[in-house]
């Protein structure tokens, strides 16, 4: 594979990588760079797209980095082998080992200023339907090789089709070697990647990250826990070869290198499907991030050592870092002064996906997310927004089941929630207004048990409680600000209430009760602006931000 022996290693999560980057940005200052890219694959990617080449864009003034992580959601190891049946499926409970393909479902672009502000990350969502340029690839054995415009299509695919584009050429070239094969192939799809995020954003790439599956869970198995929070009670369970298993309370919780895997894959049952996906793999960067400063492992030489060790065979990085310079930039990083951003999409379409049937896209505005990632890089001191719905602290709740020693965050942002069980039902047609309302009670310390349906033709808002929860109903009532008055019902628990929301609610100015990002059965385009999130401040909850 082409490689340089200089470079500094990050790394970004698939729905799995995130946690690489923060190990890529903390005190690798100590060690030489020889120390540090020893055993570790490198790319020269970025070199590859070249001045005249569909996707270039210069290099940008000054000393800022701009770095792309790059998740693959690969089942395959650096070789192209695939990983272990019983490991994909039973270990990292991502499906069966035959899918997944080489699609990038993780792609955050980072700006990192020289003079020390506020980090700015754009995630990009996998869905977006964009230009995918083809361009000269140098590929050792077959020398440039033109690889064709693949025309409009979903970003995720620009990788693997460019990959697979560029493995017939080297089979049919006589190259019988997996492993160069799989290297070569994979170079071309980054070169692809990054010929579509710079056309689509207007900027240039300074540094990439790229990691697979297994490296994401190698990671946070390295570490040992982390802490996540909900704003509602996740439940994605795996039917018909979808889902991923996941099953977490409303709150703060501890959860495994495996359940942290399921925490950033997740899709299905979540209020905007991919865009929220977007969302907790932020917040998972953010919480991994604090992990490490409050394990002391960011100023610990051995733990630091040992956790490279782990996760270098499983990542690569471009072979231009230096970590002298790099390593000081990052600071503000690993510091949790940084806001993560959602591109925006103007909607979604059914399109045709080349097998004689369709899927669905969403549908953006290059000029706008130009305009949009340009100005803010360009805006180095930029200061955080006020806390929006996707970054407002929030409280967590008690240990539960599965996780015992989930704790309360700090008193001085939550207030701890009462003991209930609380179910919150959508009585109506809107998509996601049960988790909606979940976030609204738990930014005020009411942690929702479960969420469910209650029908489509609910008129009036109800609250029914069980003996012991009338005081509790009546603060449910006034947070949700519903005008019908909670009623005892015998038929529940003590401690049991049920809301069941109707057409006369309507959600606070702050939470609006956005489309789901999938179109609907029947229609094949929905127009409009869609809710990406709002910014997604890193320092907020004590570096551990509540999400969708």
């Amino acid at each position: 594979m082409r490689s340089g022996r200089r470079g500094l290693i990050a790394g970004r999560v698939l729905a799995s990588f995130l946690g690489l980057a923060v190990v890529a940005t903390t005190g690798f200052v100590w060690f030489e760079n020889k120390q540090f890219t020893d055993g570790v694959r490198t790319s020269d990617s970025i070199s590859q797209v070249k001045k005249g080449d569909d996707g270039y864009v210069a290099p940008h003034l000054g000393n800022d980095v701009n770095l792309l992580l790059i998740g693959l959601d690969s089942r395959k190891d650096m070789d192209g082998n695939d990983l272990p049946t019983q490991f994909v499926e039973e270990e990292l409970h991502a499906g069966s080992s035959s899918i997944g393909w080489y699609n990038t479902n993780v792609l955050i672009l980072l700006h990192i200023p020289a003079n020390g502000g506020r980090v700015t990350g754009y995630s990009i969502p996998r869905d977006d339907y964009v230009e995918r340029p083809g361009g000269a690839a140098d590929v050792p054995g077959l020398g440039t090789v033109q690889v064709p415009d693949m025309g409009v299509g979903k970003i995720k695919e620009a990788y693997g089709d460019a990959k697979t584009f560029a493995e017939k050429k080297l089979v049919a070239a006589g190259q019988k070697d997996k492993a160069k094969i799989e290297a070569e192939s994979r170079e071309v799809g980054r070169e692809a990647t990054l010929r579509a995020v710079q056309k689509l954003t207007g900027v240039h790439v300074d540094h990439l990250a790229e990691v697979n599956l297994v490296g994401f869970y190698d990671v946070v198995k390295a570490i040992g826990t982390i802490q996540v929070c909900l704003k509602a009670p996740a439940d994605d369970p795996i039917e018909d070869d979808a889902g991923t298993g996941l099953k977490l309370p409303a709150g703060i919780s501890t959860i495994d290198a495996a359940t942290a895997l399921q925490f950033v894959r997740q899709r299905f049952h979540l209020v905007n499907g991919d865009l929220d996906r977007t969302h907790r793999q932020q917040a998972f960067l953010s919480s991994v991030t604090h992990t490490l400063r409050q394990k002391g492992v960011l100023g610990d030489l051995g733990a630091m050592q040992s956790l490279f060790g782990v996760v270098k065979k499983d990542i690569v990085i471009d072979n231009g870092w230096s970590v002298l310079d790099f390593a000081q930039q990052a600071s503000n990083l690993t510091g949790g002064n940084a806001t993560f951003y959602t591109l925006p999409i103007k909607g979604t379409s059914d399109v045709p996906n080349g097998a004689g049937g369709k899927t669905s896209v969403n549908l953006v505005d290059p000029e706008l997310i130009r305009k949009t990632v340009t100005d803010a890089f360009s805006n180095d001191a930029a200061v955080a927004p006020p806390p929006t719905a996707a970054s407002s602290s929030a409280p967590g709740t008690p240990g539960t089941p599965g996780n015992p020693s989930t704790p309360n965050p700090s008193p001085s942002t939550a207030t701890p929630a009462p003991k209930a069980t609380i179910t919150v039902n959508n009585g109506t047609k809107t998509p996601g207004l049960a988790a909606k309302a979940s976030g609204v009670l738990l930014d005020d310390g009411i942690a929702v048990t479960k969420t469910g349906n209650g029908g489509n033709n609910v008129a009036r808002t109800t609250i029914r409680y069980g003996a012991g929860s009338a005081d509790l109903a009546k603060k449910i009532q006034s947070i949700l600000g519903t005008k019908t008055a909670p009623v005892i019902d015998k038929t529940l628990a003590s401690d049991g209430i049920v809301v069941t929301l109707g057409y006369d609610y309507k959600l606070p100015p702050d939470k609006p009760a956005s489309a789901s990002a999938s179109s609907s059965a029947s229609s094949n385009t929905s127009s409009g602006s869609l809710d990406s999130g709002g910014a997604l401040d890193m320092s907020s909850q004590d570096g551990i931000p509540c999400v969708y």
